[in-house]
């Protein structure tokens, strides 16, 4: 049995967890803002398709998009890449994450994968034929835990993923850290698979670093982003992946053949977005609204017997420390959405680090998230 009929054979779906509860159930699950696309990007769109952009577009995507992109990474994170070769333009940045396993690994490889982390990557990994290796996050010092890393190196290691802000903990990797991990893939020859979906969302005083910023890391890291989160863009599906001409010739080629090309009036949304100067005040707008919204979590869970939350450094999840409750992670859950409706996140599907909590996400609107949380308040009150 291939890697994808295994994997399609034996996978549960999170994703009913997210999108297909009943609808008096209050929702703390779904990973995307609850706001709008901004009205002058869907006006865009529209005048795109009035100007025929409605054919395919080169498997790469559009030239004067990734010419934005490079212009962006170098303005904001001190990347400098050649647009016409180093950049691919992907129908969302998941599927440039996927693209890029599939150039980088052959069956039997293995990943280093922070633990807890975004369920996809270890998904991912096995569509691959390859192995996913847990590395534990370290949330004292927004690190990975590099010894445990260490123990389990072996010749097939080729990869190690990341992702800051991070999805479940909205951990930051700090430069010290990134450094540390810099050394163990120069000298084990690892590549490195740069996730920074979130970069846009972050609470002061923490600041976003790309790893590839760091130049000893440039020319093994893959950089992938995409106009999802930060500028409410996620069913447009537009990403885009940044590294060495050698992958990027494989992802593109691989794009053509698997997806065609990204969305053409997608493409044209995105570049509006990239360069139209009332992004950044909107940008701006929709992560004070955020920042409102970790401040209601923070004060509604305050001091609550037998749990404890991290206070979020980036992206829009809080990640819960349930433990002291007594119950595992899928039967907080579960009794959390037949006692109080109330939907959440089991920290298990996020890997063994992860049992022991919950995920929230705060991308809702206030009322909706004080409603929830006064009710999870309740449940752990009345436990």
């Amino acid at each position: 049995m291939n890697p994808v009929s295994a994997l399609a054979s034996g996978l549960s779906n999170p994703f009913g967890l997210v999108y297909a509860l009943p609808k008096d159930v209050l929702r703390l699950t779904a990973g995307e803002p609850d706001f709008d696309t901004p009205d002058f990007i869907r006006h865009a769109a529209k005048l795109a398709m009035d100007e025929g952009f409605t054919h395919y577009s080169p498997a790469s995507g559009y030239e004067d998009l990734k010419e934005a992109v490079a212009g962006k990474l170098h303005r904001e994170n001190g990347l400098r890449y050649d647009y016409a070769r180093e950049i691919v333009i992907t129908p969302g940045s998941s599927s440039g994450i996927f693209l890029a396993m599939l150039a980088l690994l052959d069956p039997g490889d293995e990943v280093l994968v922070p633990d807890p982390a975004w369920f996809h990557y270890r998904t991912l990994i096995r569509c691959c034929g390859a192995k996913s290796v847990d590395v534990p996050v370290k949330f004292e010092d927004a690190s990975l835990d590099l010894a445990e890393a260490r123990r389990h190196l072996t010749s097939r290691t080729k990869l190690l993923v990341l992702n800051s802000p991070q999805n479940p903990t909205s951990v930051m990797f700090s430069r010290e850290s990134l450094e540390q991990i810099g050394d163990l893939a120069e000298k084990h020859d690892l590549w490195i698979l740069s996730d920074e979906v979130y970069e846009k969302i972050v609470y002061p005083p923490n600041k976003h670093i790309s790893p590839a910023s760091l130049p000893r890391l440039k020319d093994r890291t893959l950089t992938s982003n995409g106009f999802s989160k930060a500028y409410a863009m996620t069913g447009w599906r537009v990403g885009y992946l940044a590294g060495s001409t050698e992958v990027i010739e494989k992802v593109a080629a691989l794009s053509g053949y698997i997806l065609n090309c990204p969305s053409s009036v997608s493409q044209r949304a995105a570049l509006t977005a990239m360069t139209d100067p009332r992004m950044e005040p909107a940008v701006k707008a929709m992560i004070e609204r955020f920042t409102k919204r970790r401040e209601i979590v923070l004060e509604v869970l305050d001091n609550l017997p037998g749990i404890k939350v991290y206070p979020p450094k980036g992206a829009f999840y809080a990640w819960i420390d349930i433990t002291g409750t007594g119950m595992s992670s899928e039967k907080f859950s579960s009794r959390l959405l037949e006692e109080q409706r109330v939907g959440v996140m089991p920290g298990y599907l996020f890997g063994k680090q992860g049992e022991g909590h919950v995920r929230i996400s705060f991308a809702t609107r206030e009322d909706k998230l004080q409603e929830a949380l006064g009710r999870f308040r309740k449940f752990v009150v009345n436990r």
